[in-house]
């Protein structure tokens, strides 16, 4: 299995720690795991994989601490005595599974999950592509999913839209991470490629976006980020008067 790309290091070192405390017995609530998991990242200076959105975002991040247990440290086999902390993962990662294997994926959340809905679906679709950013699923695996999902659930079509942008942010963000990206005309161009992969170009992702993952997410330095993103407005309005404040302070200073 492809080792996970290296600014994730802390976040895969904070998996193994919880994985020590839950096999030696410490934690025996899912919400239990997740505070757990919330001390950990704070103590490290982690955010969890996100967009915007923080709702729930501990209970969700729980992908990461299942996957590393799955891939990482091989406890596949050890996975079913769990099934009280990582119900939701354990159910769609045999969705996945179905799917890969061409099953339609409306029976298969039915059959794993017991409903069909959009948090289900949803918690699949975090899972692939929390699986795919730490080198555990292909892209062409996890496109394949998403596709097939899309098919299935048209009444999800702008939930959908929503998730692909993040998904392109995500990428463009890891793409800075790595120095892959330096510029915005290289951004620019990755932006539109990933978005015709993606077969659509309204889910291009707002600089801020790409900005907030890189920065708080990723952990890349604030003008490393800026040299590949353009400032919104607001942006360059506070950014703006913070240079104004500071230059007038220092006039005061000196006179």
């Amino acid at each position: 299995m492809p080792q996970a790309p290296s600014y994730h290091k802390e976040r895969l070192e904070a998996a193994v720690e919880i994985w020590g405390e839950i096999l030696n017995g410490s934690v025996t609530t899912r919400e239990q795991l997740a505070e757990l998991l919330r001390q950990v990242y704070t103590s490290l200076d982690i955010e969890p994989i996100r967009g915007k959105t923080k709702i729930d975002i501990y209970d969700k991040e729980l992908a990461t601490v299942f996957l590393v247990g799955k891939y990482g440290l091989g406890l596949e086999e050890e996975l079913e005595k769990y099934q009280h902390l990582f119900s939701v993962e354990i159910a769609a990662s045999r969705v996945l599974e179905n799917i890969l294997n061409g099953d339609d994926p409306r029976k298969a959340l039915a059959e794993h999950f017991y409903r069909v809905d959009e948090n289900a679906v949803f918690r699949v679709l975090r899972l692939a592509m929390t699986a795919n950013v730490l080198n555990y699923m292909s892209e062409e695996q996890f496109l394949k999913v998403l596709q097939k999902f899309e098919a299935s659930f048209p009444e999800y079509s702008s939930n959908f839209l929503g998730f692909k942008r993040f998904y392109i942010a995500y990428k463009l963000a890891e793409s800075i991470a790595r120095g892959d990206v330096r510029n915005r005309i290289e951004k620019e161009a990755l932006k539109h490629a990933l978005c015709l992969r993606l077969g659509t170009e309204k889910a291009a992702p707002p600089d801020w976006l790409v900005r907030e993952v890189a920065v708080k997410v990723l952990r890349v330095p604030e003008h490393r980020a800026n040299d590949s993103l353009s400032m919104s407005r607001e942006e360059q309005k506070h950014r703006g008067g913070f240079r104004e404040r500071r230059t007038r302070r220092a006039a005061e200073q000196s006179g």
